[in-house]
C-alpha cells in the first residue's frame, strides 16, 4: 500500500491527435484530485481527439483511483476517445479487472500501441512530434 510521503508524477505531452497523461506511483485518496486535474485538463484540450492514459509507472491503484477512472470512462465521447496503458507485471491491472472495467475501457499493455490505435481512428500520422 502506499504511504502518504510518496508522491504522484504526471506527465503530459502530445502525438498528433492524442494528449498522452503519463501517470507514476500511488493513485489513492492523497493523490486523486491531482489525477482528476489532470485528467480534466487532458480532455479539456479542445484540439485533440484522444486522451492516452498511462498507467503503467502506477504502482498501487486504489477505489479513489478507480472512481477516477470510471469517470475518465464517462467523460470519453464519440469526440474524444479514452485509451488507458497498463503493464500486466504491475499492480494496476488487477483491481481494474476486479471492478469489470476492463469490460470497459480500452486497455493496452504499450503506449505505442494505444497511441497508433488513436491514429489508426483520428487518421493522423504518429509521426507529430511529442
Amino acid at each position: 500500500m502506499s504511504s502518504a510521503s510518496e508522491e504522484l508524477g504526471c506527465s503530459f505531452r502530445r502525438s498528433g491527435d492524442a494528449v498522452v497523461l503519463a501517470l507514476s506511483g500511488p493513485v489513492d485518496y492523497t493523490t486523486v484530485q491531482q489525477v482528476c486535474a489532470a485528467l480534466e485538463r487532458a480532455f479539456a484540450d479542445r484540439s485533440s481527439r484522444a486522451v492516452v492514459l498511462d498507467l503503467s509507472e502506477v504502482d498501487f491503484l486504489g477505489s479513489a483511483g478507480i472512481g477516477a477512472l470510471v469517470d475518465a470512462a464517462k467523460a470519453q465521447g464519440d469526440d474524444v476517445l479514452l485509451r488507458v496503458v497498463v503493464d500486466r507485471t504491475r499492480p494496476v491491472i488487477r483491481p481494474i479487472q476486479l471492478t469489470g472495467l476492463d469490460t470497459v475501457l480500452a486497455l493496452y499493455r504499450a503506449r505505442e500501441d494505444a497511441v497508433r490505435d488513436v491514429h489508426r481512428w483520428t487518421g493522423t500520422s504518429s509521426e507529430t512530434p511529442s
